[in-house]
């Protein structure tokens, strides 16, 4: 890590970004925990991170993912610790995205978190196949199951669920963030290490 990056992320991850760090951390574990516990075929668990992306940037980001995998693990399903990687991910992309004005227009936002699905899907199915064998005892299991069903191998049978309801579910992350900010006045938006939506 270079200079510039370290500064960065001292200036993403200390003062009054971590305040919003731990806000971010809150909301991933309470809509991943209320997917979860009503069998919804999403995840929602990366809302808070996509919301530290856009308003601290990308290493608060990815600290935010990492940081609520953990938690997750600890106090909810021990699985979600594995998938730690895949949290990462969301945060650098969406603190990427961020740092380009994404979320300045909602066609621009739903672009984007169609990407960020596919990219979530294909990091995600490998640790889901080869750790539990598909099943994590998560709301989408059940297309794993299908999946299984018709004849697909664990493999394929991930990686098609993953393909199917991450980019759903990143639309949905992405778009209630997209709104949240819009809600946000200038003058508290302006006071964001990493300032996004006008």
């Amino acid at each position: 890590m270079n200079e510039s990056m370290k500064e960065r992320f001292r200036l993403q991850t200390t003062g009054a970004a971590l305040p919003l760090i731990a806000v971010g951390i809150g909301i991933n574990l309470i809509m991943g925990e209320l997917t979860a516990v009503a069998r919804i075929p999403l995840y929602l668990d990366s809302v808070g991170t996509i919301f530290i992306g856009a308003s601290c940037g990308m290493y608060a980001a990815m600290v935010c993912g990492l940081m609520s995998n953990i938690a997750a693990g600890i106090i909810f399903n021990p699985a979600m610790i594995f998938f730690a990687p895949v949290s990462i991910v969301v945060g650098a992309c969406a603190g990427y995205f961020a740092s380009k004005n994404g979320f300045s227009s909602l066609p621009k936002v739903i672009a984007f978190c169609l990407l960020q699905g596919i990219i979530t899907a294909l990091v995600s199915a490998p640790i889901s196949a080869f750790v539990f064998g598909g099943i994590t005892l998560g709301g989408t299991d059940f297309l794993v199951l299908y999946f299984r069903a018709i004849g697909e191998s664990v493999q394929k049978s991930v990686l098609y669920q993953g393909l199917a309801s991450d980019p759903i579910d990143k639309c949905v992350s992405y778009v209630l963030v997209y709104f949240i900010l819009k809600q946000i006045p200038d003058s508290l938006r302006n006071r964001f290490p990493q300032s996004t939506v006008r």
